[in-house]
């Protein structure tokens, strides 16, 4: 049963693309992506690929957006992704992204245009130059009282 549930588990938190950091072939690396972008130059089809317009935590949040760096989920939950650079190659995109939860971390995911449609063809470690700055996003400190709704607290008088 410990078995079933660690494969769910692992199951659960995999990336949906096409190759995972690791497995980016060369050719579709974007390696050379310069002219950093903001994200809302981006095109509208890659924005919606990387969650920008959704609500709550499979969001998008831009450098100076509301954003959940932890695994605390509370009422009004902020998206877990953060956009940090983007930059457009040859017939390529390379977008660094900030990642919250347990396992917060950074990567970039690598877009290509396929059959009319950009798809992301992997993620992979973000190169020096891909790093970006985070904006002036709230610190995650700032969400803490999103999580306790007070309305649902019992107080009672101890008294002995």
């Amino acid at each position: 049963m410990r078995s079933l549930t660690l494969v769910a588990l692992l199951l659960a938190g995999a990336v949906p693309v096409a190759a995972h950091a690791a497995d980016v072939p060369a050719a579709d690396d974007c390696a050379g992506a310069a002219l950093p972008l903001l994200l809302h130059e981006l095109p509208a089809e890659i924005q919606g690929l990387l969650g920008r317009g959704r609500a709550g935590i499979a969001g998008l949040a831009d450098t100076n957006e509301r954003f959940s760096a932890t695994d605390a989920l509370s009422i009004n939950p902020a998206p877990m992704t953060r956009f940090r650079w983007a930059g457009q190659g040859v017939d390529c995109y390379a977008v660094t992204l900030e990642r919250g939860g347990f396992m917060r971390h950074i990567e970039t995911a690598v877009l290509r245009r396929v059959e009319g449609a950009w798809r992301v063809m992997g993620m992979r470690a973000p190169h020096p130059a891909e790093m970006g700055k985070p904006g002036n996003a709230p610190a995650p400190e700032a969400d803490a009282w999103d999580a306790v709704d007070i309305s649902k607290i019992q107080w009672r008088a101890t008294t002995k």
